[in-house]
């Protein structure tokens, strides 16, 4: 063989080994982002959920982005059942068909992301939960509000339950939002279910007025940020202003980095291991007095306050001992950082500038709350591994 044809034959096993790298580098998708939004309608929402369509419909975005809407109508809405529609600027391409189903399974969100993320591949992956909220309350859903119900199938999401966390440890693609449009969905607990299966978590520590997120203002920026956690700070920043501007009152939305969330786990599960035995003492007690309730609306005492705006408080009542300064300023950095947004500096209508993070379980009454059930419900979520719960017996004591 001469030095010719091996010269050839070398030059084109280069060439070949060059296209297969570059095959191999370029095996990104064609989309920038997948946006999945989830719709458990079948309940009294359903009318807002069709001014949220039409929000997303009146959105300006390109074709580099999927936005797809899995929806499922009340029985009394003129459309029954479950639709997919992939969402345009303008058009609503209905996808698919399911028939009746229950939006209360956490099966359906399961089903939902894999079959949008998988038909949809894109570099980037978002997730829409839309529906009725209330935090991680409550295991029997006759007593309370609670998360995703569906009336006809009289389910829910059950957060104490497991459910919120096996739908998403189940979703095979990488997801890098999750949004909760749903009141009181941001809390302490709630993301504790979850942070191991997203980058950021982005939700409303108090109720969400019926207009829910701004989608036509959300989708049509979406494209102006870079990075992930600049659109997931945009998002936060679009709630806020469209509250404001629309004198929507109170604004809660906040942004969590959830590579962040573990060391304020950690920081909890050190306060309720040293500071436990003290939690009956005068400045906690006036600490908690001090804080803003939340989600009160549907029993006469209020079960959360805001994680940041205790440990202010406590500072607030200048602690004699300095080791609970130090880490009251501690723990309270660490919620700084891990959330990324709080307060996009508009009026919030709030009286207090610590709230805007996320809740705690911080009943005010303990025979009507904390003894009723709550505590062995509490013990079914991951949180309870910081041993908060016990904080709060010493402290009814």
């Amino acid at each position: 063989m001469n030095r010719t044809v091996l010269k050839n034959m070398k030059r084109n096993l280069l060439m070949s080994i060059a296209l297969i790298i570059i095959i191999g580098c370029s095996s990104s998708n064609d989309k920038d982002w997948t946006i999945l939004i989830y719709m458990a309608a079948d309940n009294g929402l359903n009318d807002a959920a069709l001014d949220d369509i039409a929000e997303m419909l009146s959105a300006t975005f390109s074709d580099d982005i999927n936005v797809i809407v899995q929806i499922d109508y009340s029985e009394n809405n003129e459309t029954t059942g479950t639709y997919r529609y992939h969402i345009y600027p303008g058009e609503k391409k209905q996808v698919s068909y399911l028939g009746e189903i229950n939006s209360g399974d956490w099966h359906s969100i399961t089903d939902f992301a894999n079959w949008g993320f998988n038909k949809y591949p894109a570099d980037k992956n978002a997730l829409f939960l839309w529906s009725h909220g209330n935090g991680w309350y409550p295991m029997n859903r006759t007593l309370d509000p609670c998360f995703c119900p569906d009336e006809e199938s009289q389910d829910y999401i059950s957060i104490a339950g497991g459910d919120l966390n096996n739908a998403l440890k189940n979703i095979n693609a990488h997801l890098d939002i999750l949004v909760f449009d749903a009141c009181n969905m941001q809390t302490i607990e709630v993301a504790a279910e979850i942070y191991k299966y997203t980058d950021f978590i982005i939700g409303a520590e108090d109720g969400i007025s019926s207009e829910g997120f701004p989608y036509e203002k959300i989708l049509s920026d979406w494209e102006n940020y870079s990075g992930v956690e600049n659109t997931a700070e945009g998002i936060g920043f679009n709630f806020h202003e469209y509250c404001w501007l629309n004198s929507v009152s109170p604004i809660s939305c906040s942004v969590i980095k959830t590579a962040c969330f573990e060391n304020v786990l950690d920081d909890i599960s050190e306060f309720s291991e040293i500071w436990s035995d003290y939690a009956s003492d005068e400045i906690f007690y006036l600490s908690r007095e001090d804080c803003l309730e939340f989600n009160d609306s549907w029993v006469s005492q209020a079960m959360d306050v805001d994680v940041k705006e205790f440990f202010c408080r406590i500072l607030d009542h200048e602690p004699a001992d300095s080791t609970l300064t130090a880490f009251c300023i501690r723990i309270i950095s660490s919620i700084d950082s891990c959330f990324i947004f709080q307060d996009a500096g508009f009026y919030t209508g709030y009286t207090s500038d610590y709230v805007g993070t996320c809740l705690i379980w911080f009943p005010d009454d303990e025979t009507l709350i904390y003894c009723e059930n709550r505590l062995e419900e509490y013990l079914k979520l991951e949180f309870s591994e910081t041993n908060w719960q016990e904080f709060l017996a010493n402290f009814f004591q």
